[in-house]
């Protein structure tokens, strides 16, 4: 008899110790890569997915989707002008070592209402909480100076609103929509003016406020046709390719000049 309490006891341990399922995410975009050509104007992508609950019959679950699209992260400086002697100057500056190119987020409902401040600051959720790296103080030759937290603060925000007013940085609080229980969709602007690279668009799952599931998929934007060879030769070859663009130069002028020649 006094076995029946440890075989229940160990059951009880193993039910306990039992992984919980948890609420799943199935996604996928309309495209995967976006070409860019001379004529290219922007373009959006489709988000689009659904959600595998992990009880279908549960309706007490507040189920919120949050997507993230990023471009390729590098180093910027941010420039403070500076009145020196009656003449304007760039004067100080900050680099930020890993800042997004492109991001745009998309959510159900404004993030503060969807994840804590905690979770947006970890997860990088909002444009108030995109991660841009070490921060390093320049001074007007460019050598580093010391920077401190509210100067950073300054640069960042300044930096922010350059994205923004450059359409590469932007929120769309409503942005997704459930269709039903379980599916949603969302539908991301491309700007004309992003940049080539490998972009990642990651959709976050949030179940009562706390993250449950997350997913990738990546996005390809590159340039096509004449403008890839040029881009490509630019970059690979860039003494020949200036070489080139003076001599072109130099021979359209003088073309020019037959032309109009009275």
């Amino acid at each position: 008899m006094r076995q029946i309490p440890l075989v229940l006891s160990f059951l009880l341990a193993v039910l306990l110790s039992w992984p919980v399922q948890a609420d799943q995410l199935v996604t996928d975009l309309s495209e995967h890569q976006i070409s860019i050509r001379s004529n290219f104007t922007g373009t959006e992508i489709l988000i689009f997915g659904a959600v595998e609950a992990a009880d279908p019959t549960d309706l007490a679950t507040e189920r919120d989707i949050v997507v993230v699209v990023t471009g390729p992260e590098g180093p910027v400086t941010v420039r403070r002008k500076d009145r020196v002697a009656g003449i304007w100057i760039n004067y100080d500056a900050v680099r930020f070592e890993r800042v997004p190119s492109f991001y745009a987020v998309s959510s159900t409902r404004p993030l503060s209402r969807v994840v804590s401040l905690d979770t947006r600051t970890i997860e990088g959720l909002g444009l108030r909480h995109i991660g841009l790296g070490s921060a390093t103080g320049l001074g007007p030759t460019g050598n580093e100076t010391p920077l401190s937290d509210e100067e950073q603060k300054v640069f960042s925000q300044a930096l922010l609103r350059n994205k923004q007013n450059a359409d590469l940085y932007r929120a769309e609080p409503s942005g997704v929509a459930f269709l039903g229980r379980s599916l949603f969709r969302a539908t991301v602007d491309i700007p004309s003016n992003v940049p080539n690279g490998l972009y990642t668009a990651k959709v976050y799952l949030v179940s009562n406020g706390q993250i449950s599931d997350a997913a990738s998929t990546p996005l390809f934007i590159v340039k096509s046709g004449m403008e890839r060879a040029i881009y490509s030769f630019a970059h690979e070859q860039p003494l020949l390719y200036g070489i080139f663009a003076v001599v072109f130069a130099t021979f359209a002028g003088w073309a020019a000049t037959l032309i109009f020649k009275d």
